[in-house]
C-alpha cells in the first residue's frame, strides 16, 4: 500500500531562507511526490519563480508539475480602513497526486490520489 507523505513546515523553518532555497525545497520535496504544508505562503515573485522552475523541470514521465493552493484571511490596517489578504497556509504538491481540491472561505479540502504518483 502505496501511503502520502505531508511536510508541515512553520514559517519560522523558512524565514532565513532564500527565495531560491525555498523554491528548490519545495520542487526537491514535490519530485519525490511529497505533499508540502507551509505555515503562511510564497511572496508574488517567488510564487512566479517556483512556477517558472517547475516548467523547466518537468519531465512527462517523472514529474507532471505541481498544483499550488492557499488558505487567505482578510487582515485590516492599524485604523479598518483597507484590507489585505493574508496567506495562512499554503499546501503545494504534485499535479498528478492533488485530483481535487476544494476551497471555502476558511476552509481548504484536498484529496490525493496515492496510486498514480510517478
Amino acid at each position: 500500500m502505496e501511503g502520502l507523505k505531508m511536510d508541515f513546515i512553520s514559517s519560522e523553518a523558512l524565514e532565513n531562507a532564500s527565495s531560491m532555497e525555498k523554491i528548490y525545497m519545495i520542487i526537491e520535496r514535490v519530485k519525490r511526490g511529497d505533499v508540502v504544508v507551509m505555515e503562511g505562503g510564497l511572496t508574488p515573485s517567488e510564487r512566479a519563480e517556483l512556477i517558472e522552475t517547475t516548467m523547466r523541470e518537468i519531465d512527462v514521465e517523472n514529474f507532471v508539475g505541481i498544483d499550488v493552493h492557499t488558505l487567505e484571511k482578510d487582515s485590516s490596517s492599524f485604523f479598518g480602513f483597507s484590507k489585505k489578504k493574508t496567506v495562512v497556509i499554503t499546501i503545494i504538491g504534485p499535479a498528478n497526486v492533488m485530483k481535487t481540491v476544494k476551497k471555502q472561505s476558511n476552509l481548504l479540502s484536498m484529496v490525493a490520489d496515492v496510486g498514480n504518483n510517478g
